[in-house]
């Protein structure tokens, strides 16, 4: 079988602030590469920078691959480009493994995700998008006499934009926060802090949608700013305090009645977006309990060293296996298109 594993071909200086994030897809390629060998298949790579042709040349020939291994979270630098990589699949009839484009465009988009989880009755932070030269609203900066407000990127993943000082107390802090995100990656999200415990599902649907063991972030608050978060750092850089002090239970100590509510309104969230194959969502549980959806991570980071991989191993899935059955799945997801 030929197969193709097309990414994003890393454009970013390596002295870039956001250079790991970016260049970090590369060790999914080598790992999937490596995975998939010994199923005798013929595995091409591609990376693309900023033109299309060698993918559209590669599908017109005779070496066009049966599926696709969609790594692609950008075209030419650009991130908001990810879904019309997935587009383009479509368009040259080429099978691809992972969300379609219209998931990876409503996931990216943090804001409409939100709103798309509120209209199903599924709990979510209270929140507000704030455009690019636009001020936070008075009833947000009013909900900071109830607690501290979390500002991120609206339309980024990764960890991209945060630190710790990205959970704000005070107005002035706020203001600062946001015009910062403005100016580095655009449109801010604001929502409420949820001071708490903080959790991470993964989904396979190898077909049907199923939670992989739990797993919790246990911060040292110290080390994450105080807050208990995971910054830029915490998830990028080895070397900071912030990674060593973020480490992952995996399967969560968790009682049976939470872990039933995470993974319900995981496995809704999952459906809602519109994910396909693999996915990850983040949560976060108040002290009283109550579990709220943070994002849902249509293409997640799948290399070996990532937290999805970790519930892989631990639900007794090898690595070889998920990205057969990947494959498979793929190519029995072509086999039915063609026969409807």
């Amino acid at each position: 079988m030929r197969i193709l594993i097309l990414y994003n071909a890393p454009l970013l200086k390596p002295d870039h602030r956001d250079y790991a994030q970016e260049a970090g897809v590369l060790e999914s390629v080598d790992a999937v590469s490596a995975a998939l060998a010994p199923g005798g298949h013929t595995i091409q790579r591609l990376g693309l920078a900023s033109d299309v042709e060698p993918l559209v040349q590669l599908a017109r020939g005779q070496s066009r691959p049966d599926v696709v291994v969609n790594f692609c979270e950008g075209f030419a630098g650009r991130p908001e480009l990810e879904p019309h990589a997935a587009g383009l699949l479509d368009l040259l009839e080429l099978p691809y493994t992972g969300s379609p484009a219209e998931a990876l465009a409503l996931a990216r988009d943090k804001s409409r995700t939100k709103w798309l989880l509120l209209g199903a009755g599924l709990p979510t932070p209270a929140f507000e998008r704030v455009a690019v030269g636009g001020q936070p609203s008075t009833d947000m900066t009013a909900r900071l006499a109830a607690g501290p407000l979390f500002v991120k990127p609206a339309s980024e993943d990764a960890s991209l934009g945060i630190g710790p000082e990205s959970v704000v107390s005070t107005a002035a802090a706020l203001a600062e926060r946001v015009a910062d995100i403005h100016h580095r990656y655009g449109a801010a999200l604001v929502e409420r802090f949820v001071d708490g415990r903080e959790f991470n599902t993964s989904v396979v649907a190898l077909p049907e949608p199923r939670v992989l063991p739990l797993a919790e972030v246990n911060f040292d608050r110290e080390a994450s700013g105080g807050w208990g978060i995971v910054t830029y750092d915490a998830k990028w850089t080895p070397e900071s305090a912030a990674w060593s002090g973020t480490p992952v239970t995996c399967p969560a100590d968790v009682d049976d009645r939470l872990a039933t509510r995470l993974r319900k309104v995981s496995l809704a969230a999952f459906r809602l977006v519109g994910c396909r194959d693999y996915a990850r969502v983040d949560l976060r549980v108040d002290a009283a309990g109550d579990p709220y959806l943070l994002e849902v991570n249509a293409n997640p980071d799948i290399a070996p060293t990532a937290g999805f991989a970790r519930s892989l191993s631990a639900d007794g899935t090898s690595y070889g296996d998920f990205c057969e059955q990947l494959i498979a799945t793929t190519l029995a997801r072509r086999c039915k298109s063609a026969h409807l």
